[in-house]
């Protein structure tokens, strides 16, 4: 679970990056909109994934503590 969070985070700032390459290159008079699209909407349905699957792994750490008889 852990690696599939570190995925998520890592392919959020990939795509964040885009959408900046995307605005970045207004300022050279060759900006993209699909880019910005494209990199603001995969950022932020890979951030959600990102918290998702973090609170999923966080139930199973506090699942398993309980049942070991720890609290």
């Amino acid at each position: 679970m852990r690696i599939l969070t570190l995925f998520f985070s890592i392919v959020t700032l990939a795509s964040f990056g885009r959408a900046l390459a995307g605005f970045g290159g207004f300022l050279f008079g060759r900006g993209r909109i699909d880019y910005i699209v494209q990199g603001l909407a995969l950022g932020f349905v890979c951030t959600l994934a990102a918290f998702w699957t973090w609170r999923r792994y966080l139930k199973e750490i506090d699942a398993a503590g309980k049942t070991d008889g720890q609290e």
